[in-house]
């Protein structure tokens, strides 16, 4: 992932012994799982036959691996530990669908609407609001809305300073793609390889610039659909 992957460093693992006055042994490794024994799903067969009618085969994933990559985040070092040493799951999403369109969302909303089903929305799964976790007493079934596939910049007027974007994008994809136009978002949070334009704006996100572009709320001028008119911003 990054340009130190896989490059040898045979200084490290003594540098970082001296540092903590500990020893890092290969004994000392947790054995990662690679199967768990997960939770049912529940099931909602309406609401299901609803999402279908409307989205794509490939846009509706029910497997083990999408339910638990979608039923947590890295908010904590408890998540973390039990994803990867099999700790037990009391409750996990059901199923897990991917919008590629405003009426896409309208028609999962929709469908969960009519049929009582929670939607949890889900953009980079840092999850640093504890938004992704699953209430264990829930008994409805339980959908995660993925919204990366949400990532286009739909247009760009420099001379008013906007952009349309939509709210799946990631973050560094997004300052990667507006670099390229000479602009910025000028929103830089920790997380930004990760987390998405939609995670920002619903978590009232700070960055490391906000004291020159302030942060998400000041930065983002209308929360809508594609028709906004940009005269109404112009400045």
């Amino acid at each position: 992932r990054y340009k130190i992957s896989g490059f040898r460093m045979p200084y490290l693992i003594p540098f970082v012994e001296d540092i903590i006055k500990l020893p890092i042994s290969q004994d000392d490794l947790i054995e990662e799982w690679v199967s768990y024994d997960l939770p049912d799903q529940v099931s909602n067969e309406p609401f299901v036959a609803d999402v279908r009618a409307a989205l794509k085969a490939e846009q509706i994933a029910s497997d083990a691996e999408n339910r638990l990559a979608h039923s947590h985040g890295q908010l904590s070092v408890d998540e973390i530990f039990r994803v990867l040493t099999g700790g037990s799951f009391t409750r996990l999403i059901d199923v897990v669908v991917f919008p590629e369109s405003e009426d896409d969302v309208r028609a999962i909303v929709k469908a969960g609407v009519d049929h009582d089903v929670c939607l949890i929305p889900f953009g980079g799964g840092t999850n640093v609001s504890g938004a992704l976790a699953v209430p264990e007493d829930e008994a409805r079934m339980i959908c995660s809305v993925d919204m990366r596939r949400m990532n286009r910049i739909l247009w760009v007027d420099k001379e008013n300073n906007l952009a349309c974007i939509e709210s799946g994008i990631q973050g560094k994809e997004l300052e990667l793609r507006l670099e390229e136009q000479g602009l910025t978002s000028g929103h830089d949070p920790d997380s930004i390889e990760f987390s998405t334009l939609g995670g920002w704006i619903s978590t009232n996100a700070s960055g490391m610039k906000k004291n020159r572009y302030g942060n998400i709320e000041d930065i983002v001028v209308k929360i809508d659909g594609h028709d906004v008119d940009v005269t109404d911003y112009a400045r």
